[in-house]
C-alpha cells in the first residue's frame, strides 16, 4: 500500500510539472501594442507608430531638432496571430496615413522588432521603449535537513519614476512557510552580489516581450497563493521550485540568449534528480547564475540604474 501511494505522488508530481511548462511555453506571444518605427514602402522618412490595446495606431513625423512629433494620422489595425501565421491589416480613420496596404504579413519576430512582407516590399519596424526591464532569481539555501528558502523571483520595470516591482516567492514569517509576494525588506537583502555562499543569486535585463511573458507566470501563481490554489501541498518546495523554473524557462523564448538547465526531475537531471527538495530552489539558482555569469548585472551596475530609484536603498559590495 504504502508503494502505491509513493508511485501515485510521483505521477501527480510529473503531471503537475509538466502543466507548469504551458506557462512558459506560450510566454512569448507577439504583442504589438507599444511604439514602432518603420518607414512606409516609397517613403524616405522614418515615422513612429503608436499602436495601441484597443486597435488604434496613430502615426507621428520623426521629431527635428528641438522639436516634438508631429501627429500624421490614425488608423484602425487589427492583429491576425494564429498558430501558422501572423497577419496586420490596417484601415485609415483620420489625416495622412503612409501605408497604402491594408494587409500585410509578419514574416519575422524577435525581442525588439518585426518584419512585414507586402505586394513584394519589405519593412522593418523597430521597437521604442524608454523603460528598461530587470529580473532577479535568489534563493537562500536553508537549514538542513528539512528547511529551505527563502527563495524568490523579482521583475522590475524601470520608466520615469520610481520603478514598478512585482514578486513571488517563498519566505517564512515566525516560522511559518508563506507563498507569495515577498516584503520589501526581505527581497532588498539578497539583491547584493557580496552574499555568504549559502545565498544565490541571479540579475539580468531582459526584453520586454521577455519580461511580460515572465510577468504572466508571475501574476498566475500570486494569484494562486492568494486562492489557496498553488499546484503543490503546502508543505511542497515545489510550490517555489515550479515558479522559479516556469519564470526561467520564459526567458529563453523570443531569440533571447539566456542559457536554461533543463529541470525535469528525471535521472538525467544533474539537479532534480540528485538534490533534496527543501535546497533545490537555491541549486538551481545557483546554476543558473553559472550559466548566465556573463550577463549578470553587477551590484554597482544595478545600484546605478536601479537600486538607486527604490523608496530604500539596497545594500552595496
Amino acid at each position: 500500500m504504502m508503494k502505491r501511494h509513493i508511485s501515485l505522488t510521483f505521477v501527480c508530481m510529473f503531471f503537475l510539472v509538466a502543466a507548469g511548462r504551458g506557462f512558459a511555453q506560450a510566454a512569448c506571444n507577439f504583442n504589438i501594442a507599444g511604439d514602432w518605427e518603420s518607414t512606409a514602402p516609397n517613403h524616405s522618412e522614418t515615422n513612429l507608430y503608436r499602436f495601441t490595446p484597443e486597435g488604434i495606431v496613430t502615426v507621428f513625423s520623426s521629431a527635428g531638432k528641438g522639436e516634438g512629433p508631429q501627429e500624421l494620422g490614425r488608423a484602425k489595425y487589427r492583429l491576425i496571430d494564429t498558430q501558422n501565421s501572423r497577419t496586420l491589416e490596417f484601415k485609415p480613420a483620420q489625416g495622412a496615413f503612409p501605408w497604402d496596404a491594408a494587409k500585410m504579413e509578419i514574416t519575422h519576430v524577435d525581442q525588439a522588432s518585426f518584419i512585414t512582407v507586402s505586394a513584394g516590399s519589405s519593412a522593418t519596424w523597430v521597437k521604442k521603449d524608454s523603460s528598461q526591464y530587470y529580473v532577479v532569481l535568489a534563493a537562500h539555501r536553508g537549514t538542513p535537513p528539512h528547511q529551505g528558502g527563502p527563495a524568490f523571483a523579482v521583475l522590475i520595470k524601470t520608466s520615469e519614476g520610481k520603478p514598478a516591482v512585482e514578486t513571488f516567492g517563498l519566505f517564512y514569517r515566525n516560522g511559518e512557510k508563506i507563498n507569495g509576494p515577498i516584503p520589501d525588506d526581505l527581497y532588498r537583502r539578497y539583491l547584493a552580489d557580496s552574499l555568504p555562499a549559502d545565498d544565490a543569486l541571479l540579475r539580468l535585463r531582459i526584453s520586454s516581450q521577455a519580461f511580460e511573458g515572465a510577468m504572466k507566470i508571475m501574476h498566475t501563481w500570486q494569484e494562486r497563493a492568494q486562492k489557496g490554489t498553488l499546484l503543490f501541498p503546502a508543505y511542497s518546495y515545489l510550490n517555489i521550485v515550479v515558479p522559479l523554473r516556469d519564470i526561467a524557462e520564459s526567458l529563453g523564448q523570443c531569440g533571447s540568449d539566456f542559457h536554461q538547465y533543463n529541470l525535469t526531475w528525471m535521472v538525467d537531471d544533474e539537479l532534480g534528480a540528485n538534490v533534496p527538495q527543501w535546497e533545490l530552489a537555491f541549486a538551481y539558482v545557483k546554476k543558473l547564475r553559472e550559466l548566465n555569469a556573463e550577463s549578470h548585472i553587477t551590484s554597482a551596475k544595478f545600484q546605478e540604474n536601479v537600486a538607486s530609484r527604490l523608496t530604500l536603498p539596497l545594500p552595496k559590495n
